[in-house]
């Protein structure tokens, strides 16, 4: 049964949307739209797509997820066009490392994950002297050829503080990180050790707990290196070096398979409005490793169901809600940057973007101690925009909101990270939504579903409901400004 005005009102008031809805909404006399999905709805749908495993691009739980989302987008009765990418996908099946030590036995050291699109060896591996060269980013690469090559790489911070200029957050007594430590690769190319002979590479993560660096898919959106590459924990590091000055051997095993012709597809969904000359433009990508990397997607089903609801009459611009492919392999499909390449017509008329990634995030840090543990705060979320007047919607939209720890900022120096960046340079004010969890690129089993909060998830669709009704009430002019 569908609710009726007085359950529409009841619950904007809750989620304070209220202010954005206006008075058309307020008092109009059709029937009233229905609300958002539940939380459980949501959920629910966030639980299933975890289950389907990693979803690097063009795999077969990417495009299942993908064909998902593009059901549903179509029983909310939106325009659903898929536009088609072929690539060489990389998968890998099967890695490890052992070591044959000069004196003792064999022993085969625990590995964290691999270097996505590194590339790829036989079932024995490759054998050669380990050799250690040193601590990211200055490498000795001399007399590497034939060897393993050995590498310490210690993550370095990100300068929020400097990157930002905060123009608010949620709570107001709390102060953005000046820094914040995600667990991301310090070397994003091991071309130049296969250019110099290496046989394949180590690497250490020195800085980083072993739980924190367990299945990172880290560097991701690499072109193929045509080297195998493999991580180990800071433990196993300190020994492999030390095991290296003694002139021990070392088999690198990383079995993968290359695709030829792997299919993926973008999905541009259209929700026509009172006029097409504007549009309003909501984005994210839906490849990703985890629950949370991406299930943007989930939220934008959420969000296209609950405006297909509202009365066109009341809906002022076209919305088109786009869900890219090719985040994880940049190098070979474009995402974003795809769109806005084949469609300047669609940039011409878009007065405005919000992008969403990286939902539900709670936050999970190593201690001084190097202990990787939950920490019951929500992981801190930059909403990224350039422009003053989205910036300020984006402020309303969270005032008084259940979402916490977020910053509205610009930025000043660098830092427009994600699918939202594309956009931005692309002319179009952007509200870039970001979490930066340690956990973003860690591809285990479970896809980190016990690290997210269903009411935060819930709580963050409710939040770019209110920012997208208030942004479709401003003039272009008024958009543009700031």
């Amino acid at each position: 049964m569908s609710p009726t005005r007085r359950d529409l009102m009841k619950w904007a008031a809750s989620a304070q949307l209220i202010p954005f809805l206006g008075t058309n909404l307020a008092g109009s006399a059709q029937a009233a739209p229905a609300a958002l999905p539940t939380q459980k709805e949501v959920w629910d749908w966030q639980v299933w797509m975890a289950q389907l495993g990693p979803k690097y691009t063009g795999n077969k739980a990417h495009v299942t997820f993908v064909d998902w989302l593009a059901k549903n987008l179509q029983k909310s009765g939106l325009d659903v066009a898929r536009e088609n990418h072929r690539f060489t996908s990389w998968t890998a099946r099967k890695w490890g490392l052992t070591i044959n030590p000069a004196s003792g036995k064999s022993f085969v050291a625990p590995v964290t994950s691999y270097f996505p699109y590194s590339g790829q060896t036989p079932a024995a591996g490759v054998t050669g002297e380990l050799k250690y060269c040193g601590t990211s980013p200055k490498f000795d690469m001399s007399d590497i050829k034939g060897k393993i090559v050995l590498l310490d790489c210690p993550i370095t911070p990100r300068p929020w503080g400097e990157w930002y200029e905060v123009l608010g957050i949620n709570p107001p007594e709390k102060k953005l990180p000046h820094e914040v430590h995600p667990a991301r690769s310090p070397v994003s190319d091991l071309t130049p050790f296969q250019k110099a002979g290496a046989l394949g590479v180590v690497l250490v993560w020195t800085n980083v707990s072993d739980a924190n660096a367990q299945d990172q898919y880290a560097p991701f959106s690499r072109p193929l290196q045509n080297i195998p590459g493999v991580w180990v924990g800071h433990e196993t590091g300190a020994k492999l070096k030390a095991l290296a000055a003694s002139g021990a051997k070392a088999t690198v095993t990383l079995e993968a398979d290359l695709t030829p012709d792997t299919s993926t597809d973008t999905l541009i969904a259209t929700l026509p409005g009172m006029t097409s000359d504007e549009v309003i433009i909501v984005n994210t990508h839906t490849d990703g490793p985890n629950a949370t990397e991406e299930n943007g997607g989930v939220g934008i089903v959420a969000l296209a169901k609950y405006f297909s609801q509202i009365p066109k009459s009341e809906r002022k611009r076209t919305m088109v809600f786009i869900l890219t492919t090719g985040h994880f392999a940049a190098p070979y499909v474009p995402s974003i940057r795809g769109v806005i390449e084949q469609h300047p017509d669609l940039v011409k008329k878009a007065v405005a973007a919000v992008t969403i990634e990286h939902l539900g995030c709670k936050e999970w840090v190593d201690d001084d101690k190097l202990n990787y543990k939950a920490t019951g705060e929500d992981e801190w979320s930059i909403a990224i925009s350039p422009h003053k007047s989205t910036g300020n919607a984006m402020l309303e939209a969270i005032k008084g909101s259940k979402v916490h720890n977020i910053a509205v900022a610009n930025p000043v120096k660098g830092g427009f990270l994600g699918e939202g960046s594309a956009l931005a340079r692309a002319g179009i004010p952007t509200i870039g939504y970001m979490p930066m969890p340690s956990y973003l690129l860690a591809g285990p089993a479970n896809g980190c579903i016990e690290k997210l909060s269903a009411p935060l998830m819930h709580s963050q669709i409710q939040v770019f409901a209110k920012v997208l009704h208030k942004i479709d009430t401003m003039s272009a002019a008024e958009l543009k400004a700031g």
